[in-house]
């Protein structure tokens, strides 16, 4: 009888023993099947879902090949899974030790990260929102203090050439917050910081399209 080892689609390199049984624990499930299901969704010549914003920041949906997705082509024998491992690029914009995202793909020949992917394993509809109408369905989203660090760093990265804009729109009104812990003090500023979010994404889909 042919033995067959444990293991998921397409997750031949990678830094988690699938023969062993705390790799399929949830911690690790939860990074490592979405991980599989996006290689195997290309083999079938299929592209993921890709959720963006339009000028009006309104959300329209399209999709995204695994290979645009992971920086390469998943079935190529020079991807390398690294869960839970530093993005190595962002740790210029962290003082002190950058943390580790779920998953970074790496190109196994020379070492280089090529995306660095925080996971989100979810139920569509969760339990608040099971019982209404379907357009009304919403997913449970835990978000780590790891993910703000890397949309923050994303972020500062996309627009590394247009730091000067980015000051602008950021301005210098946040630096009368004394306290950042103190919800008195940070609540009033809350609509203008939406705002400027709203600006800096709008900024940073004009440098995305022009670096297409």
């Amino acid at each position: 009888m042919l033995h067959q080892q444990p293991g998921l689609f397409g997750l031949r390199y990678s830094n988690r023993d699938f023969t062993q049984k705390e790799s399929w624990g949830k911690n690790c499930f939860n990074s490592s099947f979405p991980a599989s299901l996006c290689a195997y969704i290309q083999s079938c010549n299929l592209e993921n879902i890709y959720l963006k914003l339009d000028s009006n920041l309104k959300i329209i949906h399209s999709t995204i090949s695994t290979t645009n997705f992971y920086g390469i082509n998943p079935a190529s024998d020079n991807l390398f899974y690294a869960f839970e491992t530093q993005f190595t690029p962002y740790q210029k914009y962290v003082i002190g030790t950058i943390p580790g995202v779920d998953l970074v793909t790496q190109a196994k020949d020379i070492g280089s990260c090529l995306q660095g992917i925080e996971i989100k394993l979810t139920v569509l509809p969760d339990h608040t929102t099971c019982e209404l109408s379907e357009n009304s369905y919403g997913c449970e989203i835990i978000v780590r203090p790891q993910t703000i660090v890397y949309l923050g760093c994303g972020l500062v990265n996309t627009l590394n050439n247009n730091l000067d804009t980015l000051r602008q729109l950021i301005g210098e009104e946040f630096e009368n917050i004394i306290d950042w812990t103190d919800a008195r003090s940070v609540i009033p500023y809350i609509p203008k910081m939406i705002n400027v979010i709203n600006l800096i994404l709008l900024l940073i889909m004009v440098e995305l399209a022009i670096n297409i």
